[in-house]
């Protein structure tokens, strides 16, 4: 994947693995930081290889909320905030939306006009993804977009990569190379990027 989105021209990929009841209920009886670090064990991998290709892999989480079966990215997190985080998919939306604000990361609500989400109450939502990648589901990225633009919100744009045909579909293009994720949060938060669709 690495190597794909290299030759693709991309600098910076942000992996956003799911944290949902069901897949951390498949790993069986192992506490939450063990499950956390194997879920994440991709990330750790991606990033060694990136940085031998001189690729940016940064950390993000899409959470599927047990309560709406909603999803959301946040980015700006890491490890420990997932560590003291147990069964973060059990939280609220406000409650979801008030830690995150508190560590000021980004909380994106993920393809909105999906069949099975439910659109967020935007007083809970730092933006909204208004393209996405994935060839397996139906997004309405038209109807997505038509929405964002009707808000004052962060827009995003994201492969949603789940196999070799939704790889490199879309995306964000940026003055500056972001090289962590940080620089990404303050780029989204003054809207200084483009949304790149295919």
């Amino acid at each position: 994947m690495i190597e794909e989105y290299k030759k693709e021209g991309y600098s910076t990929i942000v992996i956003t693995d799911h944290c949902s009841k069901s897949k951390m209920d498949r790993l069986g009886d192992i506490s939450w930081r063990e499950k956390i670090d194997y879920v994440y064990t991709g990330f750790d991998i991606a990033k060694k290889y990136g940085n031998k290709l001189g690729m940016n892999i940064l950390l993000g989480v899409e959470i599927t909320l047990q309560l709406t079966a909603s999803d959301y990215l946040v980015y700006g997190v890491d490890k420990e905030f997932l560590y003291e985080n147990e069964k973060i998919y059990e939280y609220t939306l406000e409650e979801l939306y008030k830690i995150c604000n508190k560590k000021e990361y980004l909380l994106i609500q993920a393809h909105p006009f999906r069949d099975d989400i439910q659109l967020a109450p935007l007083e809970y939502i730092d933006g909204i993804e208004v393209f996405n990648g994935c060839q397996d589901e139906i997004s309405r990225n038209d109807k997505a977009l038509e929405y964002g633009e009707s808000t004052n919100k962060i827009l995003t744009s994201g492969s949603d990569f789940h196999r070799i045909d939704d790889l490199a579909q879309e995306g964000i293009i940026t003055e500056v190379e972001i090289k962590n994720i940080k620089q990404l949060v303050e780029i989204l938060k003054t809207k200084n990027y483009r949304l790149n669709k295919r």
